[in-house]
């Protein structure tokens, strides 16, 4: 912070408090810890290997710089094992309630120009985990691998989204395109069936694109597909075993739409996309979700922007009574006032990306997240969302925002619900009113009765105020790492909620700056819950939830030599000074403004080292 940046020679590319507990058994599983899902050994879904298995699985760090140009690998001197990780879904097998499947962004093929999904699981409840990635990534030499419609087209793929049908068949989605030449933003889904392969608990059979994009985007004219969820009809009904997606087509000027696609064969084939909204209808929309009724019905709700005349952000949703065939008109569910910090921008930090109040911290959207019980023991449809508080808005004292213009607030996750197919919505409900911390990145399930959510939450932030992002003091310097923690509760209603209770067993700060030229943060859009019975054969046992977040408890601090002042937000990284006068000089290299240094030479050694968690709590 505090600095004008310096010509960099070369960039890495990067895309306690306790509460009172719920009567739960265990957190963690058996060890009362949560779970590292991400960092483990990597393994490729045919058994088989390649350059990209082999580089996610090298744990070496060097500071030399690269030493071997001609190898497609920009820091031959450094592996992947220990890079970014963030995104992240988690969804229980409902066959087998010990197999635990999860995803993330994972940033592991960065040094060999590549980005991808990753794909973990767990036979033993979220203990321990294996590590992979969704097959087709550009290093790929298995068959299926270089059969998959990504492989070759597609440098790099995220946004991950996850569901099981009843049978134990799995549907893996989310975003692929390039970072640089036709960006072919594409929706896809990947299908895993029942017959595993070696140690994997699932079997991948195919990939298919859902919704493709153009090789250029936005203003230009061309379609980018976003922000996809996934859901699966599991009620035993009519419909059982349809797969539903939806996502966000981005074309410019505020021209963005919802578009839905099912699949009515187990993921072989996608029906062509249909649009739930049209532009200018409630303002330009994103972030969808989807929910599958007991009787079902299909609901797809999403956030809607404040754009032209239409000045709040909002709540919107479509419901379809024919298993996704078609559906009704876009309803508005009611205006909110978000969440949303900014100063100039919705991402600051250092060099390029510094803004005005000079604070750091990264983008924190509005993803409504929506559920409803499938085997009809809890009726209705669940809606979570953070927003302000009332009562908590005050006059910014900054440029810095997060209530809308000139306006500071403390952000609370609610849940809203519906138990007359939309007709009406409850009043918002806060889970949980601290008076201190913003709450994010809520997530929700609901099953046999139960509905369950997590969150992430910075109320035991030391320097917490309204009028200054999480995790930062009035100095704009780091609060320290005591910020973010990640919350659980649950609820026989959705009105009454139990006690929050802790379930990251260590907190962490989430506003490193370890992206871009380790310049400024990013914690992902996103947070995961998923619910299922403990015995697949007796509908009336315990349920089981397994939950994840993006966590940084991992990273190594360090400083950054460009910068004249150290705020506490960097992270370890090794540069060369180029413009060194080492005759003069023998203490170390000199940060100074007219000398560029080189990119971070040391990508491995930990200053990247973010991670998925997980944490499994057993509801009484």
């Amino acid at each position: 912070m505090r600095r004008t940046f310096i010509v960099v020679v070369s960039l890495l590319l990067g895309i306690v408090l306790t509460a009172p507990a719920i009567g739960q058994s265990s957190i963690g599983g058996t060890d009362g810890s949560d779970d590292q899902v991400t960092g483990q050994a990597y393994v490729r879904h045919d058994g088989g290997t390649d350059a990209g298995i082999r580089h996610c699985n090298n744990k070496a760090t060097n500071p030399a710089e690269d030493d071997d140009p001609d190898d497609a690998d920009v820091d031959s001197n450094d592996g992947g094992r220990r890079r970014q990780a963030n995104e992240p879904f988690s969804v229980v097998d409902p066959t087998d309630p010990d197999t635990v499947v999860a995803g993330w962004n994972d940033y592991c093929l960065t040094d060999l120009g590549a980005g991808w999904q990753g794909f973990a699981y767990s036979t033993d409840r979220g203990e321990t985990w294996t590590d992979s990635l969704v097959p087709g990534y550009p290093q790929d030499t298995s068959e299926e691998g270089q059969r998959s419609p990504l492989y070759g087209d597609h440098t790099d793929a995220g946004d991950p989204i996850a569901a099981f049908d009843n049978d134990g068949n799995l549907f893996v989605g989310g975003i692929s395109f390039n970072r640089t030449g036709p960006v072919n933003g594409d929706v896809y889904v990947a299908t895993y069936g029942t017959n595993p392969v070696g140690d994997y608990p699932v079997d991948y059979l195919r990939t298919r694109i859902v919704g493709e994009g153009t090789p250029t985007r936005g203003l230009g004219g061309g379609i980018f597909q976003d922000k996809p969820l996934l859901e699966v009809d599991r009620t035993g009904g009519e419909h059982d075993g349809n797969v539903y997606v939806c996502w966000s087509r981005f074309t410019g000027g505020g021209q963005n739409r919802i578009l839905f696609s099912r699949s009515t064969d187990t993921g072989r084939t996608f029906s062509r996309p249909i649009s739930l909204t049209t532009p200018g209808q409630i303002g330009s929309v994103q972030g969808c979700d989807i929910a599958v009724e007991a009787d079902g019905n299909v609901y797809v709700t999403y956030r809607t922007f404040p754009i032209g005349s239409r000045r709040s952000a909002g709540l919107a949703f479509n419901r379809s009574t024919d298993g996704g065939a078609s559906f009704g008109k876009a309803q508005l569910i009611r205006n909110i006032t978000e969440y949303f910090p900014s100063d100039g921008a919705r991402d600051c930090g250092d060099g390029p990306y510094v803004c005005p109040t000079e604070y750091v911290f990264h983008r924190v959207p509005l993803e409504p997240r929506v559920t409803s019980d499938q085997s009809g023991e809890l009726p209705g449809v669940y809606l979570t969302y953070n927003a302000i508080r009332p009562g908590s808005t005050k006059p910014s004292k900054t440029s810095f925002t997060s209530a809308g213009p000139g306006a500071v607030g403390q952000s609370l996750v609610y849940v809203i619900r519906t138990t007359n197919n939309g007709v009406s919505w409850s009043q918002p409900k806060a889970v949980d009113a601290a008076p201190a911390g913003h709450q994010f990145f809520s997530d929700i399930d609901a099953h046999s009765g139960e509905v369950a959510l997590v969150w992430q939450d910075s109320r035991t932030d030391p320097a917490y105020s309204v009028q200054r992002p999480i995790g930062n003091t009035a100095a704009a310097t780091s609060s320290g790492t005591n910020i973010v923690n990640s919350f659980f509760t649950h609820s026989g209603n959705g009105i009454a909620w139990a006690d929050s209770t802790k379930v990251s067993s260590a907190s962490h700060q989430s506003q490193y700056e370890m992206f871009g030229s380790r310049d400024i943060p990013f914690h992902g859009d996103y947070n995961w819950i998923s619910l299922a019975n403990t015995n697949p054969d007796n509908p009336d046992s315990p349920l089981r939830a397994y939950m994840t977040w993006s966590d940084n408890r991992d990273v190594v601090p360090g400083t950054d030599p460009r910068e004249d002042e150290q705020d506490g937000f960097d992270v370890q990284q090794c540069r060369v000074d180029l413009g060194e006068n080492t005759q003069s000089r023998d203490d170390g290299p000199l940060a100074r403004r007219d000398a560029p240094f080189t990119g971070d030479n040391c990508g491995n050694g930990g200053g990247l080292d973010q991670n998925i968690y997980g944490s499994s709590l057993l509801l009484p």
